[in-house]
């Protein structure tokens, strides 16, 4: 996905999450702004606790206007897996949870019209903006990435209030 909508080349491996690490990427509106997106592999078990990239990637997501959730349609329970992943945020911090967060149902030219309505209803119930995507043939995509740059210039940016202390020189 981050490699067809901005100027990234993401390396991607052969698994459920397949970016290998994250990666930062700039998109052009229509426009010629442009606004950075941050493609965050799959959070592992304990994301939360430190394991993995855990809190210092996790300190980065803070940042972000908003969260879109790419949820592959072609997994066993695209519902748990979204779920999973929003406890893990919120494990880490209420101030993550509370996000504002967008789901893009992608992989819709891998699974019938049928299962895509049934997960679009599904996911309706849980957030207010939800998309069918596909990232492979493009279909909604320009639709999708039109409504995030509206998103972009909506949604302000966090205010993070870093604590510095001062160093006394005492040591």
């Amino acid at each position: 996905f981050i490699n067809l909508v901005s100027n990234v080349k993401a390396e991607i491996g052969d698994y459920d999450f397949t970016t290998i690490v994250p990666n930062l990427g700039v998109v052009r509106k229509p426009n010629g702004d442009g606004y950075v997106v941050a493609d965050i592999p799959g959070l592992i078990e304990g994301a939360s606790e430190g394991i993995g990239l855990g809190h210092e990637f996790l300190r980065h997501v803070e940042r972000c206007r908003f969260l879109i959730h790419l949820v592959d349609l072609t997994q066993e329970d695209p519902i748990k897996n979204y779920k999973l992943i929003n406890e893990k945020l919120k494990k880490h911090s209420e101030q993550l949870a509370k996000v504002y967060q967008v789901i893009a149902l992608n992989k819709i030219d891998s699974v019938d019209e049928e299962l895509q309505q049934k997960y679009y209803e599904e996911f309706k119930k849980i957030a207010d903006d939800v998309f069918l995507i596909s990232a492979v043939t493009r279909k909604n995509l320009d639709e999708f990435m039109y409504f995030v740059a509206q998103k972009v210039d909506e949604i302000p940016k966090p205010v993070i209030e870093i604590e510095v202390e001062e160093d006394d020189g005492a040591t």
